[in-house]
């Protein structure tokens, strides 16, 4: 390579591992009050998020030395097969635990064990000195290892990116609209669009084989890091948790519960299809995450309370109406649909 591409190849390197570094550093030393009192809930997978971005300190070698062929083949395998492994982990760790679905944790590492290996065997050749990879494995098997590396990682996370559009198609954004309360759906969105954005350019940069359309990826994951960590540092999760101070608190949660229970139950305010928690909340003249923290901790969540209450209405209905139908009990119990009140049905069936 000129000497002007190679030292543009290493400050684009040096750039993208700077900016994880500091992308990095932020996730672990800030978080939004107060939300920073609950970060295991506000913040999924944050231990996750920072190893994944200290990861980038591998691309060392290949900043120090950027016109090496052992670097170069450290820094093709880093961001093929080992940021697309880094895509599906960050997916699969925030939302997993979001969904308290932990199977995802040993197949994950199973497949990514031989990316990894690829790296570090990788890493070992640019920084030892001797025999290169050149001269020990020829460059077209080299190439074929890492093409297919990316392909099985790509595989998995096509995987993860599936569970999460359909996570994302059968939750509401909160516990606001009789739905999961927690799933952050526009995130969700979010990250599936620059998951799927970044996937694409690294193998664009894959199979153009060429150090400075690398350079310019690394570049643009850079960026992309930035937007990633303003999206991911405020909170996405509803539910602030309320802490009772003593026994006046206690009162005032007793309070709010029969208030709750009364305009929910008493004022059949659950056969509103379309009831969100902030009419609760204006109803029983409380704000929405103190409502929602009592109903979370006393009548087990928003939309279990209130679909329960539906499921009951419709069996009653159907009981006092024998003629009626199924639609009909559903639509005056509630429900939006018969459609919906199956899938309700369904999920507490589960």
């Amino acid at each position: 390579m000129a000497q002007g591409v190679t030292y543009f190849c290493g400050v684009a390197a040096a750039i993208y591992i700077t900016t994880s570094l500091v992308v990095a550093a932020v996730r672990w030393f800030h978080m939004c009050q107060p939300y920073d009192e609950h970060p295991e809930y506000y913040y999924p997978g944050r231990p996750y998020v920072i190893g994944v971005f200290l990861s980038s300190l591998f691309l060392i070698p290949y900043v120090i030395q950027p016109g090496s062929t052992d670097a170069w083949y450290l820094c093709r395998i880093f961001f093929l097969p080992i940021t697309i492994f880094h895509f599906t982990i960050l997916l699969l760790a925030y939302f997993g635990i979001v969904m308290q679905w932990r199977r995802w944790r040993v197949p994950s590492l199973i497949a990514g064990l031989p990316v990894i290996l690829a790296l570090l065997t990788a890493f070992v050749v640019a920084i030892w000195p001797g025999e290169t990879v050149g001269t020990a494995i020829s460059r077209q098997a080299v190439d074929i290892i890492f093409l297919l590396l990316g392909f099985l990682i790509t595989l998995v996370c096509i995987y993860a990116l599936v569970i999460l559009i359909r996570w994302a198609r059968n939750f509401g954004n909160e516990d606001s609209y009789s739905n999961p309360a927690d799933f952050p759906v526009v995130t969700a969105r979010r990250w599936i669009l620059m998951v799927v954005t970044n996937v694409v350019l690294a193998w664009i940069a894959a199979l153009t084989g060429h150090p400075v359309v690398m350079a310019v990826l690394q570049l643009l994951y850079a960026v992309s890091s930035v937007v990633f960590i303003i999206t991911a540092l405020p909170a996405n999760r509803s539910h602030l948790p309320e802490v009772p101070q003593e026994s006046k608190a206690v009162r005032a949660h007793d309070e709010l519960l029969m208030a709750i229970i009364t305009v929910i139950e008493e004022q059949n305010a659950y056969l509103n299809p379309h009831l969100t928690l902030q009419d609760v909340a204006d109803r029983c003249g409380y704000s929405r995450s103190y409502v929602s923290g009592v109903i979370k901790s006393d009548l087990g969540g928003f939309f279990s309370y209130i679909n329960k209450l539906r499921l009951e209405h419709v069996a009653a209905y159907l009981q006092e109406h024998p003629d009626a139908t199924v639609s009909e009990a559903a639509t005056e119990s509630g429900f939006s649909s018969r459609q919906a009140y199956y899938k309700v049905k369904a999920r507490f069936n589960n």
